[in-house]
């Protein structure tokens, strides 16, 4: 969440919680002020100092190409070598004084230097070019960076890079099993970083990864099927719904895990920030694929092969989705909150797969309204800034996209408003019986105050 967000919630809530008598008067101006000297200017100079970082590494490199021909090759080398040593050298006493911040930005210095090497290398000795190889290089000296010294630039550097050598490396047709298994071992070592040393850039980065390394397992299986679109969409469906549903559901069931489990240590800090971002991940995908299964699936194929759900990038993440909805609703029992949670993603899960059972546009239309007004109820019962910009912009989408399909028919607007008044009042009344049976009875307040007094 942004950080204005945040400092807006927390005025409503402080508002809130002075009235209810949990914080007094003092203690909220307190934590105001507190939190309006925290305005983003403590962060300004060490941003302005990574940008700066980048610029001398660039003259640096400048530096080098206009006098390429004037330097000897041996003096290159022995530069670069010095470069590097001398910036992880200050980055070491930096580190030792308890300055880790400039520490971290000396070893993505001393990482760009090493990107750097790697072309000027390849330009001394004539090499072929590569920049699948070279993006894997850049890769593995910046996690051996990373994890040396714990340095959230260098995994930026070697996560992009890792980015980079998914979209160059081998054709379809010509991958092989052990690339895609170093792939696999890539994420696994990225995701441990971006939990080990917790940073935002570091955590989107890795859920980045991972949508780019199930996208490329993804379209390999449907090469290695020669399949048509309706295969592919099918597949593509299940896959990246699963995952999505995965994503958005792992944070909730970890909650009731450790409800249902007093013996569960607590989580970390890092594995709750990660958790919390691919939650944030899986709902902003599943809005998405929401709005594509009913607008952009039909256009691409009318006839999608339910076949597809049998290979392993679709039947895995939807076998375990699946198995996740079922256990986040057994154990979110008598819990109002959870299990409409685990109800409206289950929901759009459900519109997401609906085109591979039907391409009845009534169907879908109503599939996916309700989906995204069961999304847009959840955001606004959670009080998420976040996940309400999702659905309503996806909600958005639909009823646009609705008008202008039946705009030429009176029968076809009524029968759209009609199905979306009689959701909009379904939804209404289903949480207003919620709020109603879980809201305590007068003799049960009545208790609770004089307990408290």
């Amino acid at each position: 969440m942004f950080d204005w967000a945040y400092r807006k919630r927390l005025k409503d809530d402080l508002e809130d919680w002075v009235a209810k008598g949990w914080v007094s008067s003092s203690g909220a101006a307190s934590i105001l002020r507190e939190q309006e000297q925290e305005d983003g200017r403590s962060r300004l100079p060490m941003a302005l100092a990574g940008i700066g970082m980048v610029c001398v590494a660039l003259a640096l490199f400048a530096f080098i190409a206009a006098n390429w021909a004037a330097i000897p090759k041996t003096a290159k080398l022995v530069g670069i070598a010095a470069l590097l040593a001398v910036s992880h050298l200050l980055a070491a006493r930096a580190a030792a004084r308890g300055r880790k911040g400039i520490a971290d930005l000396l070893t993505g210095f001393a990482t760009l230097v090493f990107v750097g090497g790697m072309a000027l290398v390849g330009q001394i000795f004539h090499l072929p070019e590569d920049w699948a190889g070279g993006a894997f290089l850049v890769c593995m000296g910046g996690l051996a960076a990373a994890w040396l010294t714990g340095s959230r630039a260098s995994l930026t550097v070697a996560a992009i890079a890792a980015l980079a050598w998914q979209v160059s490396r081998a054709d379809l047709g010509e991958a092989t099993a052990w690339q895609d298994l170093i792939g696999l071992a890539i994420l696994i070592v990225v995701f441990a970083h971006a939990i080990v040393a917790p940073a935002r850039l570091s955590r989107w980065l890795a859920i980045a990864l991972l949508w780019m390394t199930f996208g490329r397992w993804l379209a390999e299986t449907a090469d290695l099927h020669s399949a048509g679109d309706g295969f592919v969409l099918a597949m593509s469906l299940a896959g990246a719904g699963g995952l999505a549903v995965i994503m958005a559901l792992i944070d909730p069931i970890a909650d009731l895990c450790v409800k249902w489990n007093s013996s569960l240590p607590a989580r970390s800090h890092g594995r709750w920030l990660m958790s919390r971002s691919l939650q944030d991940a899986g709902f902003l995908v599943l809005n998405g694929l929401v709005v594509t299964a009913l607008i952009v699936v039909p256009e691409i194929a009318s006839d999608i092969d339910a076949a597809a759900l049998w290979t392993v990038p679709a039947l895995a993440p939807l076998a375990v989705a699946c198995v996740l909805l079922g256990a986040g609703l057994l154990l979110s029992y008598k819990t109002a909150k959870a299990q409409a949670l685990f109800g409206a993603i289950g929901l759009a899960f459900l519109a997401v797969m609906m085109p591979v059972f039907t391409s009845n546009t009534l169907v879908l239309a109503a599939a996916s309204m309700a989906a995204l007004v069961g999304l847009c109820s959840l955001a606004t019962w959670f009080n998420n800034r976040y996940w309400m910009l999702c659905s309503y912009i996806g909600l958005t989408a639909v009823a646009l996209w609705l008008l202008q399909v039946t705009i030429g028919t009176l029968l076809g607007q009524s029968v759209f408003f009609l199905v979306a008044g009689v959701l909009l009042l379904g939804v209404a009344l289903w949480l207003a019986r919620i709020f109603r049976t879980g809201r305590p009875s007068p003799s049960v307040r009545t208790g609770e105050k004089e307990a408290l007094s």
